[in-house]
């Protein structure tokens, strides 16, 4: 019983500790995403969710975990910086006692495959709504993980392991009382998001404007193992040692890619659903 009990804490902290974007991350590209809707894409949206809006459930996944543990999995993978890039074999782990190339491989437990899984789950209309509407939820999320450097790079858990200052404090907690030490993973998630000290509002300005300036809207999507690869190079661009001090120049140098992945995590979304949503529901 004791060890059983110390195996699900270990779960549970694991599972906190990788959290993408933090909210305000996670609800941007949601209010991105709902400005490049298509109207029946939009119509899709409102009678899943029930009136609900993108920005609203895009960190519902995250709240999901704590009783759906195995869905921990599926927020991000693991690309070793030396790799030539993502391989689904090595990095995108099979179904517990699921035998590759078998019929249940056909989805594995990482974001990339996930993604598509959950895809097809919200356009098929042989679902019932509940079902599409929970996928919908998944998607939102999936694609925002997937758009945060350090949910694709297998490094010390995506980053979890660099333990780090920020600004020059090493504690990161909001209780004095309860100590907890920055890691570079927590400070990308939304420490340097609110370093800015933008309201959402202000924030989505700057990402419409800096879409339209780069016609990123307008350009197809990709696929998930591309934006997988994507995140993996700019995380090892953003990598630091332990005990950096992520001071000012850090973060002017990383803001752009900041914003890049925020604006393009938006759009991206907003093409799939537009894909996955043709016909009125």
């Amino acid at each position: 019983m004791k060890t059983r009990v110390l195996v699900v804490l270990a779960m549970l902290a694991a599972a906190s500790s990788l959290q993408a974007w933090g909210g305000q991350g996670h609800r941007l590209i949601g209010l991105v995403a709902a400005n490049h809707l298509t109207a029946v894409a939009r119509q899709n949206v409102a009678w899943l969710l029930d009136g609900q809006t993108l920005a609203a459930v895009a960190s519902w996944a995250d709240e999901q975990r704590t009783d759906q543990q195995q869905t921990g999995y599926w927020h991000y993978l693991n690309i070793p910086p030396d790799a030539a890039g993502y391989d689904r074999d090595r990095d995108c782990p099979r179904q517990p006692e699921v035998a590759a190339g078998s019929r249940g491989d056909r989805w594995r437990d990482c974001a990339v495959d996930r993604i598509t899984y959950m895809e097809q789950r919200a356009a098929d209309r042989a679902l019932d709504r509940a079902d599409r509407a929970t996928a919908l939820k998944y998607l939102v999320h999936f694609i925002g993980d997937l758009h945060q450097p350090f949910h694709a790079l297998g490094v010390g858990r995506g980053g979890n392991d660099v333990l780090v200052r920020l600004f020059g404090a090493a504690n990161c907690g909001n209780d004095p009382a309860k100590p907890s030490p920055c890691n570079l993973h927590s400070v990308w998630d939304g420490r340097l998001i609110a370093h800015r000290g933008l309201d959402d509002p202000a924030y989505l300005a700057i990402l419409e404007m800096l879409i339209a300036q780069k016609q990123w809207a307008g350009r197809p999507p990709g696929t998930p193992a591309e934006w997988a690869e994507q995140s993996w190079a700019l995380g090892k661009a953003a990598l630091v040692k332990s005990d950096t001090n992520i001071d000012e120049a850090y973060y002017r140098a990383q803001l752009p890619a900041i914003d890049e992945r925020l604006a393009l995590g938006g759009v991206r979304l907003a093409a799939v659903l537009n894909r996955t949503f043709v016909a009125r529901p």
